[in-house]
């Protein structure tokens, strides 16, 4: 199983962020996803909860870079972010 640093867009700050919403590895963050992955970190992590956290996920799962994701994406993972009850 590979650390989830391996994946792209998580360095070792969102790494360890993560790691303290119960998940470690690539394979982990793939299963749960990256909408499910960022509600966990927003219920746990408010503060650390932000738009760009949520495209670093997204891409991470998709295995791109956050900036490389399709223009329409990352609109939409932005007003989602924006418009999502604050937990």
């Amino acid at each position: 199983m590979a650390a989830v640093e391996t994946l792209p867009n998580i360095g070792k700050e969102l790494g360890q962020r993560l790691r303290k919403v119960g998940i470690e590895t690539s394979e982990e963050l793939r299963k749960v996803g990256d909408a499910a992955a960022f509600l966990r970190m927003r219920a746990d992590l408010p503060e650390d909860a932000c738009s760009h956290t949520r495209l670093a996920l997204a891409g991470a799962v998709r295995g791109v870079r956050w900036h490389s994701l399709d223009k329409t994406l990352r609109e939409a993972l932005t007003r989602e972010f924006k418009t999502a009850p604050k937990v």
